[in-house]
């Protein structure tokens, strides 16, 4: 297939690097690994379970996967996970006894969010199983299960934070409610602390991006980081065979009652869309997304505005809107529904912030999406892609290739198996290398690794 022509100074998207020594071993098939997560990982369809998910369901195929998860709302339907793993085992959370035990946390010196996701039950099962069952490695995601890898202290691990979450903290601390924020500020602070004291605990830390990455490096300049980027389901996220919108349409999707989301969308609908709907007054803001609160809900009520609530499959909404807004102020990482907006072939206006978390695909603003960092550059920004058919079509089909060239599960999990299988320990009854042993074995493939991510960026 021909790549797109890129006008003037764009350049192809880049592709992704072959990795010879991929072709020659993979990880040993069989490892007994130990999964633990703060939320099920299923359904699939926010983004701290799509990374899971996917990642348990890579490992799944060639291993024998324990999923051990905390769950502070409705138990889903665990076939699916069951179907795939050795055994998932699910531990409930009471909502309001967490949110009493992260405000008496407040008294303690450690950040509220390991107040908040504590299980006694959790931890005895853990516990349980490290000394009953023979793990080869285990798999951490959150740095809020941190501590339960701390009691299963034989086995190597890898804590999978996905991003800075002290970062995000701080940014909360900028925009929340006048007072929120000091508390937000503080559980920043307390959070940066305790993810730089992780750094000697885990034999890798993984982030979703480079820039997450470098950000973690900075305070923590010993740890073991490393970048597994995200990816999308090229094969769902496609564009399909409907009509555009008669009208002008925007659309943003997310999860409504997520404070980034929240803050992000009611700022744009009050700020930014009543200006756009004084250039176009048949324009349209499709507000997609389950659980939305009452700030989001009373969206609907401006002229123009639609908030659809729950909807059993958002690609309808992608495929029949012009542009795609993601209007966050609020972000960390990269945002899965700019990368699922993309594959569906939909251009996207989006912020500073959204961007940044794009770099490692080498994301251009002006070349194939627009970025702004304010509102009156959201508003250029939108009604030049309103008024330009053509340049719409552009962008779309330029992000398009550029995120097939770099958010590909397939490739991605390969490497997030590959490390897995590097800190896992040897079969039992094999020798042990001596523990500097594996330290510099560990080294060893850090300047192939970087070489690798500079050539992905």
């Amino acid at each position: 297939m021909t790549e797109p022509a890129f006008p003037n100074d764009a350049a192809p998207a880049p592709k992704a690097p072959v990795d010879l020594l991929r072709h020659v071993a993979r990880p040993r098939a069989g490892l007994r690994v130990l999964y633990l997560c703060h939320r099920v990982p299923y359904p699939p369809d926010k983004g701290e379970k799509i990374r899971a998910f996917h990642q348990i369901r890579a490992l799944a195929e060639r291993h024998k996967v324990s999923v051990l998860a905390l769950c502070d709302g409705p138990v889903p339907d665990l076939a699916p996970l069951e179907a795939m793993c050795e055994r998932v085992e699910v531990f409930p959370l009471s909502r309001p006894a967490s949110y009493l035990r992260a405000a008496v946390g407040a008294l303690r010196p450690r950040p509220l969010s390991l107040s908040f996701f504590e299980s006694k039950e959790l931890a005895a099962r853990v516990r349980e199983l490290a000394r009953r069952e023979r793990f080869d490695v285990a798999v951490v995601y959150c740095s809020s299960m941190a501590p339960y890898a701390a009691l299963a202290p034989d086995v190597p691990a890898i804590l999978d934070m996905v991003d800075v979450d002290s970062a995000k903290w701080a940014q909360y601390a900028r925009f929340a409610p006048l007072p929120l924020r000091p508390v937000y500020a503080l559980e920043a602070r307390r959070l940066r602390r305790y993810e730089a004291s992780l750094a000697g605990r885990f034999q890798r830390i993984a982030f979703a991006t480079g820039n997450e990455t470098r950000l973690y490096k900075a305070s923590a300049p010993a740890a073991k980081a490393v970048t597994l980027l995200n990816g999308v389901d090229v094969d769902f996220f496609q564009p399909l065979d409907l009509p555009k919108a008669s009208k002008p349409t925007l659309v943003f999707t997310g999860q409504m009652d997520y404070f980034a989301n929240v803050d992000g969308i009611t700022h744009f609908a009050r700020e930014v869309f009543p200006r756009l709907r004084q250039r176009y007054p048949e324009i349209e803001l499709l507000v997609v997304g389950r659980s939305p609160v009452a700030a989001v809900r009373d969206l609907g009520e401006l002229p123009g505005v639609q908030v659809t609530g729950a909807v059993g499959d958002v690609r309808p909404f992608l495929a029949r809107a012009w542009v795609f807004v993601a209007p966050l102020r609020i972000a960390q990482g990269v945002q899965n529904k700019v990368l699922e907006a993309i594959a569906s072939n939909l251009p996207v206006v989006c912020t500073e912030r959204v961007l940044a978390g794009l770099a490692d695909g080498g994301f251009r603003s002006g070349r194939d999406l627009l970025a702004a960092s304010t509102a009156e550059g959201m508003e250029r920004a939108v009604a030049a892609l309103i008024g330009d058919e053509r340049e719409r079509e552009r962008l779309a089909e330029c992000a398009r290739q550029r995120l097939l060239a770099t958010y590909r599960w397939a490739p991605n999990l390969d490497r997030f198996e590959d490390l897995v299988g590097t800190i896992a320990r040897p079969p039992a009854g094999s020798p042990s290398l001596p523990a500097e042993s594996r330290r510099a074995e560990g080294d060893a493939g850090a300047p192939a690794a970087a070489a690798r991510e500079a050539r992905r960026a």
